[in-house]
């Protein structure tokens, strides 16, 4: 039921959302590979984990294989103790109960090719930090690019099929929201459009 309210808007749906920029600025940055089974040219760094540390075990790895390999049966829910990268986002998180959060950073070449996130008891919120604006970076949702820029919050249905591509190095953060009447109270209490 929840899932079908948030089907009721935009497929991407920007939001205003109070950041820390002056410690966003002194984040540092623990870049461990994502997904370390492929060759791609893609890090990431824990905002949320299972322990509050940021070794990226098993948050930056691919969910679904790490339990696959490890005979494990986490989800996105499991992961959220904030980590020290957290900071910059303490307004956000004092507001939305999250699962598994973290930076991205594509090096130039950098992808997630054609996927669909198909957790059903989370949503992504999106805050793009650099080079995220369509000349540096493609994300396209549904067969249509989207016309992103940095310093900015977004809603984005990624339960629709979805590919990035970075043509420069680019950062962004991943906030996996929990699917909750609270949750989408805030998410309209924070759209820019209401």
């Amino acid at each position: 039921m929840l899932n079908y309210e948030l089907t009721q808007y935009e497929d991407v749906i920007d939001l205003k959302i109070p950041v820390d920029y002056d410690a966003l600025q002194q984040v540092n940055y623990n870049w461990v590979p994502y997904n370390p089974r492929k060759t791609v040219a893609r890090w990431g760094c824990s905002i949320t984990s299972l322990d509050g540390l940021d070794s990226g075990i098993p948050d930056i790895d691919s969910v679904l294989e790490y339990n696959r390999q490890h005979n494990t049966a986490y989800t996105e829910k499991d992961f959220t103790t904030r980590t020290a990268h957290a900071q910059p986002f303490d307004y956000f998180l004092s507001k939305f109960a999250v699962g598994r959060s973290h930076y991205i950073k594509l090096g130039s070449g950098g992808y997630f090719p054609w996927h669909r996130d198909n957790d059903r008891d989370t949503f992504r919120i999106i805050y793009t930090i650099r080079n995220c604006e369509q000349d540096s970076f493609v994300w396209i949702n549904d067969e249509r690019p989207l016309k992103l820029m940095c310093d900015r919050w977004y809603y984005i249905n990624t339960k629709k099929k979805h590919t990035v591509f970075s043509f420069d190095e680019t950062v962004f953060a991943v906030f996996n929201v929990l699917l909750t009447e609270e949750n989408l109270h805030q998410f309209r209490q924070h759209a820019m459009i209401k």
